[in-house]
C-alpha cells in the first residue's frame, strides 16, 4: 500500500527541484527554513562543504547566517549586512570573509535569495556562495582548492 504524504510532498518536490536547478550550475549552496527560529538550514550541498570544510551533519540545523564559519577576518559589518538581508524580503549580495573548518579564510560573495510562497510570505532562504578571486590565475584558483593536488603531482 503507498504512503500517503499529505501536504508534505508538494514543499518536497518544490525543494528537489530547487536542488537538481542549482546542483547542475556547479553551485555552492544552503537552502534555509525561513518560517523556523534562526532560519534553521534545511540542505547544503557538496560544493558548500568542499568550500568550508564542513560535513552536511557539521552544518545541518544551523543558522544560516554562517556564523559557524566566521572567524578573524570576518567584518562585522558584512555579517550585519547578511543578517539584515534575512529580516527582509529582497535579494541581496554581500562581500564577506569567512573561515573554513581548518581556520583558513577565503573572500567570497554571498548571494541571499528569498524565495516566496504563493502569498508574497518568504518561505525559504537560498544562500549561494562564490569566490572572490584578486586576480585570475592557476595560482590562486588551486589555493582556493587546497585539497587538490598541484599541477607537478598531476603531471607524474
Amino acid at each position: 500500500m503507498p504512503v500517503r504524504r499529505g501536504h508534505v510532498a508538494p514543499q518536497n518536490t518544490f525543494l528537489g527541484v530547487i536542488i537538481r536547478k542549482f546542483e547542475g550550475q556547479n553551485k555552492k549552496f544552503i537552502i534555509a527554513n525561513a518560517r523556523v527560529q534562526n532560519c534553521a538550514i534545511i540542505y547544503c550541498n557538496d560544493g558548500f562543504c568542499e568550500m568550508t570544510g564542513f560535513s552536511r551533519p557539521d552544518v545541518m540545523q544551523k543558522p544560516c547566517t554562517c556564523d559557524f564559519l566566521h572567524g578573524q577576518f570576518t567584518n562585522r559589518h558584512a555579517v550585519a549586512q547578511v543578517a539584515q538581508a534575512l529580516l527582509g524580503s529582497e535579494e541581496r549580495k554581500v562581500e564577506i570573509t569567512y573561515h573554513r573548518k581548518d581556520g583558513s579564510k577565503f573572500p567570497c560573495t554571498t548571494h541571499i535569495i528569498p524565495v516566496k510562497n504563493e502569498e508574497g510570505v518568504v518561505m525559504m532562504f537560498i544562500l549561494n556562495f562564490d569566490y572572490i578571486l584578486d586576480d585570475i590565475s592557476c595560482d590562486s584558483l588551486e589555493r582556493l582548492n587546497h585539497t587538490s593536488p598541484s599541477k607537478a603531482e598531476q603531471r607524474e
